[in-house]
């Protein structure tokens, strides 16, 4: 299932700010790091909180506004609220909710933050729940006064940086990611070829459809690797440049996130 953009993120995390402060509670200055996420009655996993919500996992706030590193963009972010204290419980809106999505409720303890937020097509949530087919996003935070994020071991706090070389000479070699129809491999040369395989898994289509194979070229200019598809079995694929950036990247695993700001995960091929 995919999760909500990192918009509707930023709108659910910036909404702790100042319902709080509007609601008389002790201020909300500070780190806050993301303790559970259920997404449409999904419980989602710590991984996938930092490569979808929170790049490190945490927020930080201060005064009116707080600061979200994008995962896509990598980013730091503030954004205001529009909240209503009158109504129990609270309720919040961002800017242009209309358009975006964002319509949430609040409520807090001492050093806990629960928000409960609707999608873009529903209404504001009535309560704080998260059941499957409600596309409610139920949020809890809690304070942090140390610099890691307790809630994620082993994760680290800031995105690593690469040098364009550094990066090149890590990612020769074969990578591969599957989805629910088919596998993909792609070989990146040392020196700048790129090779590019599909499978099918159905052995029906195996018997109609042959493996999709092309070649190409491919670089890393300021971060970024670009790939250029010169030749290719499927007509519809010549020609086409696509590009991403790595996220993180050892001997056997690879994050990033493409051009069209869809996170991959590739597995080092042997």
């Amino acid at each position: 299932m995919k999760l909500h953009s990192t918009l509707a993120c930023i709108v659910l995390l910036v909404c702790f700010g100042g319902m709080m402060r509007s609601a008389g509670v002790q201020s909300l200055d500070g780190t806050w790091e993301i303790s559970t996420v259920i997404d449409d009655g999904r419980v989602v996993e710590p991984t996938d909180v930092l490569l979808n919500y929170a790049a490190d996992g945490r927020v930080v706030i201060k005064g009116q506004s707080f600061e979200l590193v994008v995962p896509m963009t990598f980013q730091r972010k503030a954004l205001p609220i529009m909240i209503d204290d009158t109504k129990s419980p609270m309720t919040v809106d961002m800017a242009g909710a209309q358009k975006t999505g964002g319509r949430g409720i609040f409520i807090a303890g001492r050093d806990t933050l629960v928000l409960c937020l609707a999608s873009r097509d529903k209404g504001r949530p009535t309560s704080f729940a998260s059941l499957p087919g409600s596309g409610n996003l139920l949020v809890t935070l809690k304070r942090t006064t140390s610099g890691g994020t307790p809630g994620f071991p082993g994760q680290p706090p800031s995105i690593p940086t690469y040098e364009d070389e550094q990066l090149r000479r890590m990612l020769v070699g074969t990578w591969g990611h599957q989805d629910n129809e088919s596998i993909h491999y792609i070989t990146l040369g040392g020196d700048g070829s790129l090779r590019a395989t599909m499978q099918w898994k159905d052995q029906f289509k195996q018997m109609f459809h042959q493996d999709v194979r092309s070649t190409g070229t491919w670089k890393v200019q300021d971060g970024v690797v670009l790939m250029n598809i010169t030749t290719s079995s499927d007509k519809e694929r010549r020609g086409q440049v696509g590009s991403f950036r790595v996220r993180s990247i050892n001997g056997s695993e690879l994050v990033a996130v493409d051009h069209n700001g869809q996170v991959r995960q590739e597995w080092k091929a042997p």
